[in-house]
């Protein structure tokens, strides 16, 4: 079967390469920018093979509640998912793990300093415009946690305007047929299996100078297993003006909350644990123009508060507080499109507390003083050659000083055919969790004396784009050093975090896009992943080797306004467990299938009714995560309204 996968990899890129010939038309990707790798809107073809950009259309055909279902799929993404709605989502990026993914919304940092991951879930789809993915070191430019790779969430915005952009009745009477002036709406519902319900309104007005966007909503389910229901609203908003032709000034922000049932692993079931999650975040965002250099300032203050615990617990009733504040400055300036430089300020403030016994049990902070720049470089004596060095420098409250230096060279040996490298230092510091963690009745126990991991990565990769085809494969390695990992000592009866590992990432990335015409459209993702302990000689967990997904959407002719979406997402062989003094072998998951399928029917200019039914196949027996099973076949319709 895994032969089976590489040889299905290999097909599809000789299928479309065959097709590309039938349909002439310009490149799709032509006009495709960049923002994340450089800090300044970039075209896609001038840069390197390991970016993906997930578009508004594309969330649109994912029928996506939150992030962890937009980047589901993707090219080098993996999951370990603990089940229902609302559940740890850990995302793995080329081997590295959730805490060495970095989460940026709107360039603004969302890993939390205590167990140093971003909750998916609490980023609904709905206030997302579109999703840019750096898969590969991404340090030198934002610092610690991007060891694997970087997620970069780009909110929606309400565009200014000066003139009336719809001259229907409808249309007309919503402008009050203002000739400088611009409102829309977009009201959305859908209803699924487990009374899922995913319900909100976006709403925008703009004029020549100003601009408002909100986008409440609220997300529920009643899950599909006991105590695993989740209940969450969020509201998101954006204000943008502009004093002046060459300035503005941007001011936004999110207010989530969740009630969350915790129904634990099939193992250890519980009928009593809970989480609630009350998380804000506000950022102001100047920019102007001064000569040749484009200057963007930024300060922002976010407060996430966790509370969790099971106060049913039979062995050890327990019920926790952990509160988040980050806040922070950055200031980032652009030269004549050749030049970024910038510096940033960041404060985390982290406190967990007993709510039983009332006892503050951690109370630390951690603050970082980092600048970096990064320059465009072109050469005449050799046609096409662009080559991208970066340097950043962090001076942290807790550890030594890091400077994390990048490259990244692109080389277009034709119109048609592109040529692509990067390498860079990569560290990842220790999150407050894994330095602090009160001792518990189970042993665990946090290492104040733990040092940042590190190490260097690399990647080549090769693309090929002409007449609506692209195809790109990357190859990608990464070794590691003083990994974390918690370990448990005999003598004192504890489980702490050491820094002990060496560890080795490395495999390749194979991805497809091909408009064979306006009907039919494909797309395909295969990623090889081999990640080793290098001390143990041991597979590191959680990192299928195997991951192939495929995309088939159908526009029918003789139906028009009717969209058919296939997707189909390959696993195979993930370890859980490996083996030990308890465990003769190492433990896998079960490898998986799952076919999945969506139609949109656009029933009238404004109006699109849509159906999903996920896990077609109704595969009960699968995990992504050992001892929580995931849901059989599920179903979901919906209603957009645009206008």
């Amino acid at each position: 079967m895994k032969k089976a996968v590489s040889l299905l990899a290999v097909f599809c890129l000789a299928v479309s390469m065959a097709a590309q010939n039938v349909v002439a038309q310009d490149v799709e990707n032509d006009n495709e920018v960049f923002l994340s790798l450089t800090k300044t809107a970039e075209p896609l073809k001038n840069l390197t093979t390991n970016l993906t950009v997930i578009t508004e259309e594309e969330i649109k055909e994912k029928s996506a509640n939150t992030l962890g279902d937009i980047i589901e799929g993707e090219l080098g993404i993996s999951y370990k998912n603990n089940g229902p709605l609302g559940q740890t989502q850990s995302v793995f990026m080329r081997g590295a793990s959730s805490a060495q993914t970095l989460v940026l919304i709107d360039g603004r940092r969302v890993n939390e300093v205590s167990l140093g991951s971003a909750d998916f879930t609490a980023i609904p789809a709905n206030m997302i415009e579109k999703v840019e993915i750096i898969r590969g070191s991404g340090a030198a430019m934002y610092g610690t946690g991007a060891f694997g790779g970087v997620i970069n969430v780009i909110t929606k915005k309400a565009d200014y305007t000066i003139t009336n952009t719809c001259s229907d009745d409808m249309s007309a009477a919503l402008n009050n047929k203002s000739s400088n002036s611009n409102i829309n709406l977009n009201p959305f519902f859908s209803f699924g299996t487990f009374k899922t319900i995913n319900a909100g309104i976006t709403g925008s007005y703009a004029t020549e100078n100003f601009s408002i966007l909100l986008s409440p909503s609220l997300l529920s389910s009643d899950g599909y297993r006991p105590n695993s229901f989740y209940n969450s609203k969020n509201i998101f908003g954006k204000i943008g003006f502009k004093p002046t032709k060459n300035s503005e000034l941007v001011l936004s922000g999110q207010a989530y909350n969740a009630d969350i049932g915790n129904p634990g692993s099939l193992s250890y079931p519980s009928d009593t644990a809970k989480q609630f999650e009350d998380n804000n975040y506000l950022k102001l965002d100047y920019n102007t123009i001064v000569k040749d250099f484009d200057i963007t300032l930024t300060g922002y203050n976010a407060n996430y508060t966790r509370k969790s615990g099971d106060m049913g617990d039979a062995w050890s009733p327990y019920f926790s507080q952990y509160n988040t504040v980050n806040t922070g400055f950055k200031a980032n300036a652009v030269y004549n499109e050749i030049l970024t430089f910038g510096i940033e300020w960041d404060k985390s403030e982290f406190k967990q507390k007993n709510l039983i016994s009332g006892s503050e049990e951690i109370n630390k902070n951690r603050e970082t003083l980092a600048g970096y720049v990064q320059t465009f470089l072109t050469f005449d004596s050799i046609e096409n050659l662009t080559v991208i060095p970066t340097l950043r420098g962090d001076k942290n409250t807790d550890f030594e000083d890091v400077v994390t230096p990048a490259v990244s060279v692109i080389y277009k040996l034709t119109d048609e055919i592109k040529l692509s490298g990067n390498a860079s230092k990569v560290w990842n510091a220790p999150t407050f969790n894994q330095l602090y963690y009160p001792a518990d009745s189970w042993g665990y126990k946090g290492n104040p004396n733990l040092k940042p991991e590190k190490g260097f990565s690399y990647d080549l990769g090769a693309e090929y784009s002409v007449n609506k085809f692209t195809a790109a494969i990357t190859g990608f390695y990464i070794d590691s050093r003083d990994l974390i990992n918690w370990e448990y000592n005999p003598a004192t009866y504890e489980t702490t975090p050491v820094n002990i590992d060496k560890a080795k990432q490395y495999g390749y990335e194979i991805g497809l896009k091909h408009n064979f015409s306006k009907e039919i459209s494909q797309k395909l993702n295969y990623t090889y992943t081999r990640a080793e302990n290098t001390e143990t000689k041991q597979d590191l967990i959680y990192i299928p080797m195997h991951r192939l997904n495929y995309v088939l959407t159908l526009k029918p002719a003789c139906f028009d306004g009717l969209k058919l979406t296939f997707d189909a997402t390959y696993n195979a062989t993930t370890m859980y467990q490996v083996k030990s003094d308890y465990n003769p072998t190492n433990l896998y998951l079960e490898d998986y299938l799952l076919l999945n399928i969506r139609a949109d029917y656009q029933i009238m200019k404004y109006v699109s009714l849509w159906a999903k039914v996920d896990n077609l196949t109704n595969n009960e027996t699968y995990q992504l995560s050992y001892d929580y099973p995931m849901p059989g076949v599920t179903g979901t319709v919906g209603i957009d309204v645009k206008f």
